[in-house]
């Protein structure tokens, strides 16, 4: 603070000007104040010489005209806090609800078989669908597995005829007639659909209606959370070195041997009894076009695969030969 003026009243103008200097000096003090509630306040000069005016009114009662007008600054004001004005519907589902939401799933299943496409394989024989037609170099599915579905599986049900739970003759129908895009729009929040754009490409054919009304009912969880837990599931997968692996060998020939080792090396000795590696066979040529992997039924953390896999031995079967080739886009 600067050094304080000393500006007596009891000069020999008597008090008139003596009370207006203390009106004005009043008058700094509370425009001081205000401005202070905006985070501004007056030049330190001017706010030194009210307070001396002030000090030599009132005697020895001191005055510290920072102290008494002092304020919060803008950012330190409390304050009411903001009502919320956009819906869950804007926001990812890990954080509108909780951060897993399906792990309170009341499905009655036993494990999970996460079924991941390699897409280019897959657009060799459906090249007219939308998905495969605007597929190119630059998209996450080039190099990356991707969503087919995440399918509640039973023990004593081999021949997976657990499906399509409470759902009525019309939707099933239109389902098995292979008019997907013909059944009730999904209710999926905009981060889910957004996500599921790029993880399940498939979803331009509305592959998502197919496997929520087919699978996912039977989950017991809603279609938010259920996708929501699928994306979840691909974007971990695709953080793996055997994903990586794939990619980097795409339009090579590669050995089932070779990959199954690879997948024990990188998730533990035995990891490969809950993996299925499946091949299509194009012109002649095999082609891996997916992987399925068997999941345990409680999932919370989904960042380290060697932690999700079922208790029981419940390996999916796998029909790629001995050598097969990992497809590029086109």
């Amino acid at each position: 603070m600067a050094k304080k003026s000393k500006l007596s009243i009891n000069g020999k103008n008597g008090g008139t000007v003596g009370t207006i200097i203390v009106i004005v000096a009043l008058l700094i003090f509370g425009a001081n104040w205000l401005l202070n509630q905006r985070g501004q306040a007056l030049p330190d000069e001017l706010t030194d010489a009210a307070e001396a005016v002030l000090e030599d009114s009132l005697g020895d009662i001191p005055v510290d005209i920072e102290t008494a007008t002092e304020t919060k600054p803008v950012a330190e004001v409390e304050s009411e806090p903001e009502t919320a004005v956009s819906s869950n519907a804007d926001q990812p589902i890990s954080t509108t609800h909780t951060d897993t939401p399906w792990v309170d799933t009341d499905g009655d299943f036993d494990y999970y078989v996460l079924a991941l496409s390699w897409q280019p394989a897959f657009c060799e024989t459906k090249s007219q669908k939308p998905e495969c037609r605007s597929q190119d170099n630059s998209r996450f599915d080039a190099t990356n597995f991707v969503l087919h579905g995440l399918w509640p599986n039973q023990n004593d049900d081999p021949s997976h005829s657990f499906a399509y739970c409470e759902q009525p003759n019309n939707i099933i129908n239109t389902d098995k007639d292979s008019d997907w895009c013909d059944l009730p729009e999904l209710p999926l929040s905009a981060a889910v659909e957004n996500d599921l754009n790029t993880f399940m490409p498939g979803a331009a054919s509305c592959l998502d209606n197919h496997e929520w009304y087919k699978h996912g009912t039977c989950a017991g969880m809603s279609a938010d959370a259920y996708f929501a837990l699928s994306n979840g599931l691909v974007a971990s997968f695709a953080q793996t070195e055997f994903n990586q692996y794939i990619a980097s060998q795409i339009g090579s020939e590669v050995s089932r041997n070779d990959l199954l080792n690879r997948f024990e090396d990188e998730f533990g000795a035995g990891s490969d009894d809950y993996l299925s590696i499946r091949c299509s066979e194009v012109d002649g040529v095999n082609l891996l076009s997916e992987i399925r992997l068997a999941l345990k039924k409680d999932l919370a953390e989904l960042n380290d695969f060697s932690e999700l896999f079922t208790e029981q031995n419940v390996s999916p079967q796998g029909n790629c030969p001995k050598q097969f080739v990992i497809d590029p886009v086109g």
